[in-house]
């Protein structure tokens, strides 16, 4: 070999060595950067996504990270609905946005680590099927599409991965759950109603009479002998008229306050005296059925009180009254959160 080519044998693994040393202080730099930024609360594209790659969290839950982009993507996905919310909802601040934010992620963290323990498992055709329910609410799958990018800003497998999903999971756990020999001889029971409702939505002030009397008109017609699901069909203003009003089974703590009192109300087969008013607008309620089953909230709102929440960055943090003395745990208002976290 000659001596110009010994010199170049021996330069490479400096030169391979200087590349891999710049690469690596680039790295660091980098980090360091984007973590200062996230320290900040930056919402810069460029942080979100450094971020994102990074898997810098803005909180654990029992070791497992929230991710700050995540986090940041929920926030301002709330802050776009309740900025196209309809007139009656109630207003919203900074914190709240990033409480319901944060409460989401951590809850569906939470329900996949529970999951994992219940053997509960989300396959593709559990998606696809809900996906298809959902698609069925509108006139066509575009209509779908687009309504979606206009009130959340996302694609419908976004809508999919971070909602459908989740849905589905926290359905499967509490199937298990509640026929599970896991949950225990001790564990809590609740009252569920399998119910049906025909909603009349008020979409402005001027329409409300005329809402409230549609409403009367068919509760006449229901107590005169006719059909529920047909009359759901021909005036409901939801999805569930599709499928007679069927709500399904629920629990207390799912509804909004006016309609669970008057669903819990009833017995199986009665229907309501007179419409219900709620934000949505007026409902007429009829209950099929009721049941005792284990009670899948207070079993998760003990997996929730024992888990280990870090908050990592300086963002309100809602879980602090979990950190509190037992003695001076507000309860009611826990209750309250949960219901604006569903």
């Amino acid at each position: 070999m000659s001596p110009k080519k010994k010199t170049q044998a021996s330069l490479m693994p400096a030169l391979v060595g200087g590349i891999v040393g710049a690469l690596v202080l680039a790295g660091i730099i980098l980090y360091v950067v984007v973590t200062m930024q996230v320290k900040q609360l930056s919402e810069s594209p460029f942080i979100l996504r450094a971020s994102g790659i990074l898997h810098i969290p803005v909180a654990t839950v029992n070791g497992s990270p929230i991710l700050y982009a995540e986090y940041v993507d929920d926030k301002n996905t709330l802050e776009r609905f309740y900025e196209q919310a309809p007139e009656g909802f109630p207003p919203v601040s900074g914190d709240d946005t990033s409480d319901m934010a944060l409460s989401r992620l951590v809850a569906t963290r939470l329900v996949m680590d529970v999951s994992e323990q219940f053997d509960v498992v989300v396959s593709d055709e559990d998606i696809a099927e809900k996906r298809a329910e959902l698609i069925s609410n509108f006139p066509s799958e575009a209509d779908a599409i687009a309504e979606i990018e206009k009130a959340y800003g996302w694609t419908l497998e976004t809508y999919s991965e971070k909602v459908i999903v989740p849905i589905i999971r926290e359905e499967k756990l509490k199937e298990a759950f509640e026929a599970s020999e896991q949950a225990g001889e001790n564990a809590a029971m609740q009252q569920e109603v399998k119910a049906r409702h025909i909603l009349f939505r008020v979409e402005e002030d001027t329409e409300e009479e005329i809402a409230r009397q549609l409403a009367q008109d068919v509760l006449d017609r229901l107590n005169a002998g006719e059909d529920f699901a047909a009359l759901a069909a021909e005036f409901g203003s939801d999805g569930t008229k599709d499928i007679g009003g069927d709500l399904g089974w629920f629990g207390r703590g799912v509804m909004v306050p006016e309609f669970e009192e008057a669903a819990f109300a009833l017995g199986p087969g009665e229907l309501v005296k007179e419409p219900v008013k709620t934000l949505f607008g007026y409902h007429l309620i009829r209950v099929d059925d009721t049941r005792t089953v284990r009670d899948f909230v207070a079993f998760m709102d003990g997996q929730l009180e024992g888990a280990d929440i870090q908050v990592l960055l300086p963002v309100n943090n809602p879980f602090e009254l979990l950190e509190a003395p037992a003695e001076n745990i507000d309860l009611g208002a826990m209750e309250e959160e949960g219901e604006v976290m569903q």
